[in-house]
Order: structure tokens, then C-alpha cells, then sequence
């Protein structure tokens, strides 16, 4: 195992570059069909970073300290170099979704330019590969952003060697995370340099145990938490090699994932529940026995853990060398850095799936709804006190600190074991009020994924206000005209709903991807409703 001392005194971001520079490892980018596209050392990440950093520092002078600036996280050399361009710089990055195949130019550019307001950004800058869209930012001025400043990277000074400008150090911000969740009102999540450094060697360290003889690889987009600080940050604190495939590549040839993995020998890997089961759903047997698996880690996160998806990525590819006790489930948010807790799946009294125990100096609590703190294996609301939290939310242009010693109440619910590990069941925003009861969404939409073969991402479950009462509503996406087959799915779904919550339910069969899903694979529920309404319209 790598000595933790060895990065233990690292205090910010430029550091850890600066550190990893000194290794012989580095990073590469692969297409969707396992093409190399780039590669790139650390130590030259390191000079390309320190290049970019020296055409930047002139716009420092223009703006308080440290100046917003978005950048769109593309999976590329040149975000990746930017980033920490204005960690060497004193300029505080956001990252930003890149435009999504499905949403018109138009709407991702006011989303964009709306996101950018709320964290008071001043500037925006395109790489080579966004440059055509600074031309649609411009014809979309927003009253509320008349100070940001678009800038082509083409049009920054020549870099020479001078770099006078100071880093981003200690408590200072380190970046702003846009929150994954948000549909409506914006918000940026501001992490400080010591957040992200305590969260980081904790990750490698406790959580991962990382080796010198790891490999490290991810799809996850750079602008969530996860693939950010997990896959890009994390490996390089720890100077692991690093493999990156975009996620439009997973997201076109899921099977891909796999196949890249055996390949280039990864051993540690990061995904949401939902992925493991897809991956497995996508690859053929004759295909997975074709493949030799190193996965030491093959880590959890982002949404609950769902054993009907684990289960079925372990049945698909224990031909290949793949071990179930290689998953790691983990909890965490963007408001705690990362992570929270990690450890190895092991299910507890009633079956579920544990998230681990918390990492160290991470303290978790259960509460009842008065605030009360709740017994072992009493499910309620989570709250979480520990040194990687956020420093403050940023909205409509200003920052609302937390106070460091604060409970942070999350929007998740869930129970500790009697030994400590946190099982997450669902989110304040999907619990259903049955009949005087409280029952899971995710519960009756796992069930129905279980017993129809169905992969994450294609039933949500809600609630209608009637006269009376409050119906509870099934969406499942089916694609079949066929009478019979949609008459026999609607029969099984209402069986399903009844064992699992005692109560009746209205079925939908919608049309496929009608159910969306966050960056972090979580229902998006809210946009979920309402494109369903403009279904039933």
C-alpha cells in the first residue's frame, strides 16, 4: 500500500498536482469504441497547467478575489488543464455540464448562463472544442449577468514562464460543485482546499486502501462530485494511473465499460448502482467469459445500492475473474466533498445493502422528523457533522455560509446497524404517505425492477392529490404495442405495488425515457412529473 505520509502533508489541489508531477504515472482518454484519443503524464500535466496558469493571471487583476470562472467539463486534456490552471492561479473553477445531446443549444445556453448568475461567475472560458458556442452565449445575454465575460482560450496572451500569481491555499475555496439535484432554482456548492484535501486522503487512504499497483479508470462526467473528486482528483492526490472514457461513450455502448476495464487491467472503479446492471444487461456471456476482470475495488455510490443490480453484474461476470466481495458501497454528496462512509457489501438484518461505516472524524446521526435522535435499525431523516463539508450554498449571486461545527441535514433517510453502517432507504423527496404510512418510492420501484427484469431508471413511483386520499401513480417505461404483453406487465406491476405498501395503484405505461435521471443517477423526479404531464395532456 502507498504510505499515507507520502501525501498527508499535501494542503491544496496545486500541491497534489504539483506532487503528482513528481511520479511516473499519468492519465489517457479512450473513445466509445475503446480507441486511445489522448494521453498525457502528470509531470507534463503539471507544465501544461503552469502554460495556462501564466495566460490567465491577467484576469485576476479585474475582479475581487477569487474570481468564478466556469468551465465546461468536457472529458479532455483541456478542461482537465484548466482546472488546475486556476488552482495554480487563484481562480475559482466551476464546472459545468456540457451540452446534452437531447437539450437545444438555446436552453442549454439560458440554463447555463442562469447556473453562472447564481455563483456570481465573471467569466466563462471555451476551449477549442466549445468555441462554437460562445456565439449562442452571446445572443442569450441575461439582465442578471452583465459583468460576465466570455473568453475564447485562443484569445488568452502567449504563455511564457512567469507566474506570479499565488495559488488557491489552506481555507481558501478550492472550486464551486452545482448541485446535481437542482431543476429549478440553481445552486453551487462551495468546497474549500482543506474540505477537499481531508476528503481526498481519506478516500485513499482509509476508504480505498490504494496500492502502488493500481489503476484507476471512470466514465463518470467531471462535472458531478463524483467523477470529479473521485476520479480525477482522488488518482491524482495519489499519483495512481488514471483511464477515462467520457460518459456520452458509456452512455452509447454501456458494454464498453467492461471490455476497457479487462483490458487495460484497471483495478479500482467508481458507479452508480444503476450502471454495474446495465453494464452486465449490455454484455452478452459468450462476451463476459471472454474478459479476465482485476477489480480489486469496485466502488458504489451516487444513489442507494441496489442489490438486484450488483447481483446481476456479479452473475454476468463471475466467469471473468469477478469477485463479489470486490463491491464497496459508499455514501456521500457534493455538500460533504464526497465521501462519507465507505466499506464492503455486506447486508444487514433485513437483507439491504450498507453504505459502511463513516470515515474517520465523519459523524452520522438518525433523527425523527422533531429531531429526535433514533436507535439502530430506526430509519429517519441522515444528518452528517465532519471537516470535509461545504463551506456554503450559493444562490442568487450570494454565498450562505455553514457554520463548521453544524449538523447538515441531508435529503436522504436511512438507519445505522448495531455495528455502525449507515443503510440509506430513499430521499425525503420520494416518500409516499400511504394510508397513515410512510413508504419508499425506491422500495416499490426496486421491487418492480426485480420482478420484471426492468433496469434503474425506467418505473418511479409517485403521488396525485384526489378527492379523499392521495393515489399513488406507477410510470413504467414499455415500449411494446403488443395488447396482451401490456396488459400482463399492468396486472404484475399492481400485484407488486399491493405486496409491497398493502394499497392499490394507478399503472402508466409511458414511452421509453420518460424517466430521467440525475448526472449521479437518481430519479429526477420533478422533471420526470413533468414531462409526464405533458404526456397526458
Amino acid at each position: 500500500m502507498v504510505s499515507n505520509s507520502s501525501y498527508s502533508k499535501i494542503s491544496c489541489l496545486a500541491e497534489a498536482l504539483e506532487y503528482a508531477a513528481s511520479s511516473s504515472a499519468g492519465l489517457r482518454i479512450f473513445d466509445a469504441r475503446g480507441n486511445l484519443t489522448a494521453k498525457i503524464s502528470y509531470q507534463d500535466l503539471y507544465q501544461a497547467a503552469r502554460m495556462r496558469a501564466t495566460q490567465l493571471q491577467g484576469l485576476t487583476r479585474k475582479w475581487p478575489q477569487p474570481a468564478v470562472i466556469g468551465l465546461i467539463a468536457q472529458t479532455s486534456l483541456s478542461f482537465i488543464t484548466d482546472f488546475f490552471a486556476c488552482q495554480l492561479v487563484g481562480l475559482l473553477p466551476c464546472p459545468l455540464p456540457p451540452p446534452p445531446v437531447a437539450l437545444g443549444l438555446e436552453a442549454y445556453v439560458r440554463r447555463t448562463r442562469q447556473l453562472l448568475a447564481a455563483v456570481q461567475a465573471r467569466m466563462l472560458l471555451f476551449d477549442s472544442i466549445h468555441a462554437p458556442l460562445l456565439d449562442w452565449f452571446e445572443r442569450f445575454a441575461r439582465s442578471d449577468d452583465p459583468n460576465l465575460q466570455l473568453i475564447r482560450s485562443t484569445s488568452l496572451p502567449v504563455p511564457d514562464e512567469s507566474l506570479t500569481s499565488q495559488p488557491l491555499k489552506g481555507d481558501a475555496a478550492a472550486y464551486i460543485q452545482l448541485s446535481s439535484g437542482t431543476t429549478h432554482e440553481p445552486k453551487g456548492i462551495q468546497i474549500s482546499q482543506h474540505a477537499v484535501c481531508h476528503n481526498l486522503k481519506a478516500i485513499l487512504h482509509e476508504g480505498l486502501q490504494i496500492k502502488s499497483c493500481d489503476r484507476a479508470f471512470s466514465w463518470l462526467p467531471l462535472h458531478h462530485d463524483m467523477g470529479l473528486v473521485g476520479f480525477l482528483l482522488a488518482p491524482l492526490m495519489g499519483a495512481v494511473p488514471l483511464d477515462l472514457l467520457p460518459p456520452q461513450a458509456f452512455a452509447r455502448r454501456p458494454q464498453i465499460w467492461p471490455n476497457l476495464m479487462a483490458k487495460l487491467g484497471s483495478t479500482v472503479c467508481f458507479a452508480p448502482s444503476f450502471a454495474w446492471g446495465l453494464a452486465a444487461d449490455r454484455t452478452s456471456l459468450e462476451e463476459a467469459q471472454q474478459l479476465r476482470l482485476n477489480l480489486r475495488i469496485a466502488g458504489v455510490g451516487g444513489d442507494m445500492v441496489r442489490a438486484h443490480d450488483l447481483n446481476r453484474f456479479t452473475k454476468r461476470f463471475e466467469a471473468s475473474g469477478f469477485a463479489p466481495q470486490s463491491f464497496h458501497p459508499c455514501y456521500g454528496l457534493a455538500e460533504a466533498t464526497l465521501a462519507v462512509s465507505m466499506g464492503s457489501s455486506n447486508p444487514d438484518a433485513l437483507d439491504r445493502l450498507s453504505s459502511g461505516k463513516p470515515l474517520t472524524n465523519w459523524e452520522i446521526r438518525i433523527v425523527d422528523d422533531a429531531g429526535a435522535s433514533l436507535p439502530a435499525l430506526k430509519s429517519g431523516h441522515i444528518h452528517i457533522r465532519g471537516p470535509a463539508l461545504m463551506t456554503g450554498y450559493w444562490q442568487e449571486g450570494l454565498l450562505s455560509r455553514l457554520s463548521p461545527q453544524a449538523w447538515f441535514r441531508t435529503e436522504d433517510l436511512g438507519y445505522l446497524t448495531p455495528s455502525g453502517e449507515l443503510v440509506v432507504t430513499g430521499r425525503m423527496q420520494s416518500l409516499l404517505l400511504v394510508r397513515g404510512r410512510n413508504v419508499h418510492a425506491e422500495a416499490i420501484e426496486s421491487a418492480i425492477c426485480e420482478d420484471l427484469q426492468l433496469p434503474h431508471g425506467t418505473v418511479m413511483a409517485f403521488q396525485e392529490e384526489r378527492p379523499f386520499s392521495a393515489g399513488i401513480v406507477i410510470a413504467v417505461e414499455c415500449g411494446s404495442k403488443d395488447q396482451a404483453l401490456r396488459q400482463q406487465w399492468t396486472e404484475a406491476v399492481r400485484k407488486i405495488v399491493f405486496e409491497t405498501c398493502q394499497d392499490a395503484a394507478e399503472i402508466l405505461l409511458v414511452s421509453p425515457r420518460t424517466v430521467k435521471l440525475t448526472t449521479s443517477g437518481k430519479i429526477a423526479r420533478q422533471m420526470t412529473l413533468e414531462r409526464l404531464s405533458d404526456q397526458r395532456q
